[in-house]
């Protein structure tokens, strides 16, 4: 049931945000007795502002209360991903371009490293370490997170 939900709610808000220049980071739904919480990260280029995070939050209200989903209530909660949170999608990468990144390999036998994210070309991600570029397809990451 929330699977279902979740996905009718990112078909349902995918088109509008791509149109106010946002895209889905990630989409969090939980639901306690009768009432759902539904947390709604977004990027955008040059990062996402309060005022814009209010603005998607209406917007996203709005075609939420035109459906059914939520007939015993919920609480839309609306905000960028956050530093500490895992990259785990390609998109992540192409709204980090230029941070420093720790990579943890699915391959056991590569070593952990830290590099800089140069670009993203469909699942592939282009890193900087040391003076050096390498790609790695996104199915090769293991784990990646911000460097503070």
């Amino acid at each position: 049931m929330i699977e279902r939900r979740k996905r009718q709610l990112n078909e349902l808000l995918e088109e509008p945000l791509l149109a106010q220049k946002c895209e889905i980071a990630d989409l969090v739904l939980s639901h306690y007795r009768d009432s759902f919480t539904v947390r709604l990260f977004i990027y955008m280029e040059g990062g996402v502002s309060l005022e814009k995070c209010s603005e998607i939050s209406r917007l996203a209200g709005d075609l939420i209360d035109g459906t059914d989903l939520f007939s015993s209530g919920y609480t839309l909660e609306v905000s960028s991903p956050g530093l500490d949170r895992p990259l785990q999608h390609i998109r992540d990468y192409k709204y980090r371009v230029g941070e420093t990144v720790r990579l943890k390999f699915a391959d056991p036998k590569r070593k952990k490293t830290t590099a800089r994210i140069l670009a993203t070309n469909g699942n592939v991600i282009e890193f900087e370490e040391d003076d050096n570029s390498f790609s790695v397809d996104l199915a090769e990451i293991e784990q990646a997170k911000i460097v503070f």
